[in-house]
């Protein structure tokens, strides 16, 4: 495993599905109370120790940047986005399990995050059901 200090996370997905608060319960370890809408992007940072007493022991600052979820087909509202993207080492897609829609917006939140004209791959954990890869293969190509 590469040795790094930095990790930086992107946290993405429509508007109003818990981005915020799924940040803030991984950071401080607490549930958020009553979550604001983002507006631009938020970075909270968790400090994480890997194999902690032993000799591979190193201490990792994971970024999570929470991206506002504005869905806007604006390519303004996107090329804003785009400056968030750059140097990412992981990226977490959140829906919510009540609007569908959330679900399948998740294709074109990954196709935008790695600027890509092809299918992407990955991995979506979900604590419910969770857009199959045949929904994955029906979703629109185009952004």
């Amino acid at each position: 495993m590469a040795s790094l200090d930095r990790v930086k996370v992107l946290v993405l997905g429509d508007s109003g599905v818990g981005k915020s608060s799924l940040v803030h319960l991984l950071c401080q370890n607490q549930v958020l109370g009553n979550p604001s809408w983002t507006v631009g992007c938020s970075v909270d940072v968790r400090v994480q120790d890997y194999k902690e007493g032993t000799p591979e022991e190193k201490t990792f600052y994971i970024e999570l940047w929470d991206v506002g979820g504005s869905v806007g087909s604006a390519s303004s509202v996107k090329s804003t986005r785009a400056v968030f993207y750059n140097s990412v080492n992981g990226i977490i897609l959140v829906h919510d399990l009540t609007n569908k829609k959330s679900s399948q917006n998740l294709y074109r939140w990954s196709l935008e995050a790695l600027n890509k004209d092809s299918s992407p791959t990955g991995v979506i954990v979900s604590n419910g059901t969770a857009p199959t890869p045949d929904t994955w293969l029906q979703a629109p190509q185009t952004l």
